[in-house]
């Protein structure tokens, strides 16, 4: 099958709520959505702001998370993170209940236990098999949400309620995921110091690419940062930083049009000459072939 040779812009999808509210999170079924937009909306590749869980109720969904192709059966939860680029397979036989939800909600929940929110959702897999009784326990948490968004309150009590029970279905999931880890002889727990290396990665990697500037910023040393990373990664984190940089320079690549020199200074390259260097020691390939030869079909 011969490999597409065009770009593709990725169109950024800010957080609106359908309903009019300003609540931070919405619940609603794929056939709404689909009544909603045109198909080819949906076949686009997309940048949200804001998390999205798609649990689906029948069929199979086919999508596309940051080059990874997905397929989830009925009864499996696919989870897309503020950043990723994603689109949706071709057809319509399949049907899902999808949650959409704004990163603050997690951030601004009172007590220790919940300020843990973001790390658990970041821990979930892109795609969770769910058994029987976890499919009815995200169904039921999904139809409380829904039916809170319809509820005649104050803003701020509504939203509060959302966070509750948002921190409920997370957790829950969170502890299934790590229940699923114990089964195979893996581990689910991530150290923080990890997770603080990931959360400066995110914010940073377009600026720092050494692992000096990650462990000045944690206050550690880069062998301890190293060894950090290799217990929950498998990978250093010199390792680590290229490969999500790597995946960056990926995104645009495909899903842009900028000349490979404006790529190379967007990730904090002085030279161009340096990125297609790197990219080739990651991917095996310059970055001129890599956009002719990906292919986005799903």
């Amino acid at each position: 099958m011969p490999h597409r040779t065009e770009s593709i812009d990725i169109e950024q999808v800010p957080y609106r709520p359908s309903a009019g509210r300003a609540l931070d999170l919405e619940v609603f079924s794929m056939s709404d959505l689909r009544r909603r937009v045109l198909r080819a909306h949906l076949e686009r590749h997309h940048r949200y702001d804001f998390h999205m869980f798609v649990y689906v109720r029948r069929g199979k969904c086919r999508a596309v998370v940051d080059f990874s192709h997905v397929e989830c059966g009925a009864g499996s939860l696919l989870t897309i993170r503020p950043g990723q680029v994603h689109r949706f397979g071709r057809g319509s036989r399949w049907d899902a209940n999808l949650l959409l939800f704004r990163p603050e909600l997690l951030r601004t929940s009172q007590g220790e236990e919940r300020l843990q929110m973001p790390e658990l959702v970041d821990g979930l897999p892109a795609h969770l098999r769910l058994d029987r009784s976890m499919r009815r326990f995200v169904v039921d948490a999904l139809v409380r949400m829904e039916q809170a968004c319809a509820l005649d309150a104050r803003q701020p009590l509504l939203n509060w309620l959302l966070q509750s029970e948002l921190a409920t279905l997370v957790t829950r999931l969170h502890i299934f995921h790590a229940e699923q880890q114990r089964s195979v002889g893996t581990s689910s727990d991530v150290p923080e110091r990890f997770r603080l290396f990931k959360r400066l990665l995110d914010a940073k990697v377009h600026q720092w690419h050494h692992v000096s500037r990650y462990a000045h910023a944690m206050g550690c040393s880069e062998k301890t940062l190293t060894r950090t990373c290799g217990a929950v990664a498998g990978v250093g984190a010199k390792a680590f930083i290229a490969s999500r940089l790597a995946l960056e320079a990926k995104r645009l690549l495909v899903h842009t049009e900028m000349p490979i020199a404006s790529i190379a200074q967007r990730l904090g390259f002085d030279e161009a000459t340096n990125f297609i260097k790197f990219f080739r020691s990651i991917e095996g390939c310059t970055p001129g072939d890599f956009r002719r030869q990906f292919d986005v079909e799903a």
